[in-house]
């Protein structure tokens, strides 16, 4: 079944503001079918926010359990929490990962168990308002760009923030900021600029997901397509040809970084049943306490 104007809308905007580029073909028609299927947009954000891919990290399949596990865990939480609260989680994932749970199981496990502690909460809190405020940060500077100053932007994620205190998620959030952004007009002095920036490059994504029906070009090259796209109508016109011309020279286009930035695999992965818990460590639930 073909997508609605509006459900191919709303996965255009949702990748331009959580990763900051365009979904191409195959995830867009992925995405857009989960929607077909009754998931709200909010609760597939949400999905999104806890994936590997949100989280910008790469992994490489050889590294052992626990060297994946350090990795990982300074990666989220740093030096935000003490070392034996770091060594509990890290002795954890590595036997989850012996048992036989995946990195993108693992990653999507933690990051949805830390965003919703309290900043208050005295071993995890730090972390875990680090990790938020690091996250609605990224979508805010990707939906407002430059149009906005860092203190304006703060001010935006601190709302956003005490909203998810008040027991909003994430993706709901995201939502908020996105619908924000896109119903305001053009000539709004505040938001405006960030609105036009906004259109032009879902315009931008348009072209390259729908009107070419491409997935060839990778996340790294239409980000820096996107980022060169402006207010200015003429940087619209300037991106829709560079995407023309690597479409037409696929040579130097990476297969490998195309296959990285795969909804259908990454989706698959948080859905899979969730190993059990090897004896003689602490359960999920009482790690983060």
């Amino acid at each position: 079944m073909a997508l609605t104007l509006q459900q191919q809308n709303s996965i255009l905007q949702l990748m331009l503001a959580m990763f900051k580029t365009a979904p191409g073909a195959s995830n867009l028609m992925f995405l857009g079918s989960l929607l077909q299927s009754g998931q709200s947009l909010a609760s597939l954000a949400q999905s999104l926010t806890e994936s590997s891919l949100f989280f910008d990290r790469q992994y490489a399949a050889y590294l052992k359990p626990d060297e994946f596990a350090v990795k990982f865990v300074h990666d989220l939480v740093g030096d935000r929490v003490s070392i034996s609260d770091k060594c509990l989680v890290v002795d954890y994932l590595t036997h989850r990962m012996i048992a036989g749970a995946t990195q993108g199981e693992l990653i999507a496990e933690l990051m949805s168990t830390l965003s919703p502690i309290p900043a208050s909460n005295l071993n995890w809190g730090k972390a875990a308002s680090h990790h938020n405020t690091r996250n609605a940060t990224k979508v805010v500077t990707h939906l407002l760009g430059s149009t906005f100053t860092p203190a304006n932007i703060a001010v935006v994620v601190d709302y956003m923030l005490a909203q998810m205190a008040a027991g909003k998620t994430f993706g709901e959030m995201i939502v908020w900021a996105i619908d924000t952004v896109i119903g305001v007009d053009h000539d709004n002095v505040v938001w405006g600029k960030a609105a036009v920036l906004f259109n032009n490059r879902i315009e931008v994504s348009k072209y390259y997901s729908v009107d070419k029906a491409g997935s060839t070009i990778d996340k790294a090259a239409l980000r820096q397509i996107l980022a060169k796209v402006t207010v200015d109508n003429e940087t619209v016109a300037a991106a829709k040809m560079t995407i023309d011309h690597l479409l037409c020279n696929d040579s130097g286009l990476s297969t490998d970084a195309v296959d990285d930035f795969q909804f259908d695999k990454i989706l698959v992965i948080k859905k899979n049943k969730v190993l059990p818990m090897p004896q003689g460590t602490a359960k999920r639930t009482e790690l983060m306490v």
